[in-house]
């Protein structure tokens, strides 16, 4: 298993792709930093507002095309046969493509922190660097998981890696929207929320950071970690089997 992700691995190392996207999450912080300090806001508001639109937005869509990049290469360059030859069951091969998207979100969020901890500085304050540096690896966690669905649809479809970076940018779009919705008007959109995957890892952090006395009316929505946790596990496991699935009959047709 560790060969078939370090294999993986290899394919990427290729691509520009994966250092554009690891070094958009050091600079994304960039202009928040500019903007929180001019607004004299805290270090708090700035991590917030990072994991936003750096983790709820940008990261779903980054591993969305990613993804497609390894799911859809193989058959592109016509090498799944050769991969398939190998006697290594579907299910491994599987697996070890989600446990590369699962490394490279937690990179991708960890990195974000990084940035997020020199704007801080920049900012005026730092604190709790270690509870911050574990809630990254979470959040990388759960939105790997929050994407899943994304990754089932790519290989029911077997398309071109257009339609992936539509179908990917578009599930980020909704969810980030209903992400907003719920910061603005929990109850009203408390439904949806409760089911999405991305909304609801918000309601989760929103619960575990420090929140300003002007939120406070979100907190009665918010989740708990062993919640979210068992939710992600149904997740995770319904939509790992069903993209398994759909790989093994894609690539018996």
């Amino acid at each position: 298993m560790l060969k078939l992700i370090s294999c993986e691995f290899q394919k990427l190392k290729r691509k520009k792709f994966i250092q554009l996207t690891i070094g958009a999450a050091v600079l994304f912080p960039i202009p928040i930093t500019i903007l929180m300090a001019r607004d004299s806001q805290t270090f708090d508001q700035l991590f917030r507002a990072c994991v936003m639109f750096g983790e709820f937005l940008f990261l779903p869509c980054v591993l969305g095309v990613i993804a497609a990049m390894l799911f859809l290469m193989e058959r592109d360059n016509d090498t799944l046969k050769n991969l398939l030859a190998i006697p290594v069951s579907r299910t491994k091969i599987v697996f070890a493509k989600i446990c590369v998207l699962l490394g490279l979100s937690i990179l991708y969020s960890v990195a974000g922190l990084g940035a997020s901890l020199i704007g801080g500085i920049i900012v005026g304050h730092v604190g709790d660097i270690l509870f911050r540096f574990g809630i990254s690896i979470c959040l990388g966690l759960f939105v790997l998981v929050a994407t899943l669905p994304v990754i089932m649809v790519i290989l029911i479809g077997n398309k071109s890696y257009i339609f992936s970076i539509i179908l990917s940018f578009a599930y980020a779009v909704i969810s980030f929207a209903v992400t907003m919705m719920f910061g603005s008007n929990p109850e009203a959109v408390n439904t949806v929320a409760s089911i999405l995957p991305i909304p609801l890892i918000m309601k989760w952090y929103l619960g575990t950071m420090p929140v300003e006395a002007a939120l406070s009316y979100i907190l009665p929505y918010t989740v708990s970690l062993p919640y979210i946790s068992g939710i992600m596990i149904l997740y995770g496991s319904v939509f790992s089997i069903l993209s398994v699935s759909f790989y093994k009959r894609s690539t018996t047709m």
